[in-house]
């Protein structure tokens, strides 16, 4: 069964039992208010034959030709006694012989049903001036108008309700197809998307932007501009490593061929091919290791987090890199600084922060770290380094993958161009934030912003940040 005939279908009972609960509560008010109003009637009548001295005569009771004056169409008047036994009964209509009589010391008034009619009547005890009860007294009358209204009720009911049923459905079919409409067309998208493998949108109306349906629309429009972007980042990347691929594995079939050809007798071309060889198969096994950081650092997790000492991991990362390269890496004097996250994936930072600097620049290298003075919750991570920087309009594609400010000086020193595209990801799974300023000639200085605590909160800057000054600048990776 189709979603719209659902949707009909229970707004079609929905209402058909509104109706039938409204028509039930009103021919219940309409009998009890008519009921009502007939018992009082009949208490009215009742006072005038309770003034009438025969009715304190119990040797009276059988002749009744003094009660017939009070007796009016389609009633009854009963005269019992305390044993219940009945010594004067006038009545209009034979179903009035229905009404039980049955001697009460107390008043009270009650209904009857019966096959064809509705009958109430009431019963009043009566007492003499000594205050003996004689017997009681019964007036009943015959609600056939009453009848004959609800007949004409309960027609005007039915007939309403089915027509309100018609309506329901005939209104139900109309207003879910509207509201189904984006529905419809939402699913349409999604079936183009999926078959042709195209990243379709869906337009909003303009009516429609708040309700429950623009919002789905709009939450579909988000998630398809997220897979537009993820599938051309991917796509992209895919290209950038095809290419770099390709240099290293044109060089090193080149050379094999060389040496399949005429390394056997040219000893200084055979030690040239191997070191060439050698030197390829070296970098593409670096840039295969940064292509699988680069992965790991995408998928967000926090399998390997933990409470660590951040100053002592800048310090010893420091003094590796210093021992290494034999260049100057000087940390300012921070304070003990801890941090949870992943210990492994901050050294990882660092050294790419640190390598960046070491590449570039000659002058000894300052590393700062401290908490943000606005906010005690946020550390800074500061690397700067006096090197030859780049063009501030470099500086927002820094962090692209395999982007490089001077390609031919990149794979002089080695870099794959995914460097500082790592470290982004790194900075976005802690939390953080990262910016570059940058001045050619003067160097380069970036900052990382952490938050101590996973759930604290950085102020959301952009990844990328131009500044000339005169010291600072930003690196290629």
């Amino acid at each position: 069964m189709k979603l719209r005939t659902k949707i009909t279908l229970l707004i079609a009972f929905s209402l058909l039992l509104v109706l039938l609960l409204f028509n039930v509560i009103t021919y219940i008010t309409v009998v009890n208010m008519t009921t009502t109003n007939e018992i009082r009637l009949l208490w009215e009548a009742a006072q005038p034959i309770m003034s009438q001295p025969g009715l304190y005569s119990p040797d009276r009771w059988n002749r009744v030709s003094w009660l017939r004056p009070f007796l009016s169409p389609q009633s009854m008047i009963r005269i019992i006694d305390t044993n219940s036994q009945i010594h004067a009964d006038l009545h209009s209509q034979d179903e009035l012989t229905q009404i039980p009589a049955v001697f009460s010391a107390r008043g009270f008034a009650k209904k009857i049903k019966t096959a064809n009619t509705l009958i109430v009547y009431i019963q009043t005890p009566i007492i003499d001036e000594n205050n003996i009860t004689l017997g009681a007294l019964q007036i009943g009358r015959k609600l056939d108008t009453l009848d004959e209204y609800l007949r004409v009720l309960v027609t005007v009911l039915m007939f309403t309700t089915l027509g309100a049923a018609f309506f329901a459905l005939m209104s139900g079919m109309y207003y879910t197809r509207v509201i189904l409409r984006p529905i419809h067309r939402l699913a349409f998208i999604m079936e183009v998307n999926q078959q042709n493998g195209v990243f379709m949108q869906m337009a909003i109306p303009p009516y429609g932007h708040h309700d429950e349906l623009g919002q789905l629309v709009q939450t579909f429009n988000t998630m398809i501009g997220k897979l537009e972007h993820n599938f051309n980042r991917q796509k992209q990347f895919l290209a950038d490593a095809s290419h770099e691929l390709k240099t290293p594995l044109t060089i090193i079939e080149s050379y094999a061929d060389l040496l399949k050809r005429w390394g056997g007798s040219d000893t200084a071309l055979r030690e040239e091919a191997i070191e060439a060889i050698q030197s390829e198969a070296a970098r593409l096994r670096n840039l295969t290791q940064s292509l699988l950081s680069l992965a790991n650092t995408e998928a967000e997790g926090q399998k390997l987090w933990q409470t660590f000492d951040l100053t002592e991991l800048v310090r010893t990362t420091a003094a590796t890199l210093q021992q290494t390269f034999h260049r100057s890496v000087h940390v300012d004097n921070p304070s003990i600084i801890s941090l949870y996250g992943d210990p492994g994936q901050i050294k990882q930072l660092l050294i790419i922060l640190l390598d960046n600097a070491i590449k570039y620049s000659q002058k000894p290298i300052r590393i700062q770290l401290f908490k943000d003075q606005r906010d005690e919750d946020i550390i800074i991570l500061r690397v700067i380094d006096q090197g030859i920087g780049v063009e501030p309009t470099e500086i927002p594609r820094l962090f692209d993958r395999f982007y490089r400010v001077d390609q031919a000086r990149s794979r002089e020193t080695g870099g794959s161009g995914l460097g500082l595209a790592i470290a982004r990801n790194i900075v976005r799974l802690h939390k953080g934030t990262v910016t570059i300023t940058s001045s050619i000639g003067a160097g380069t200085q970036v900052t990382v912003k952490l938050p101590l605590r996973y759930d604290a909160h950085v102020p959301h800057s952009n990844d990328t940040q131009t500044k000339n000054s005169p010291d600072s600048s930003s690196e290629e990776s």
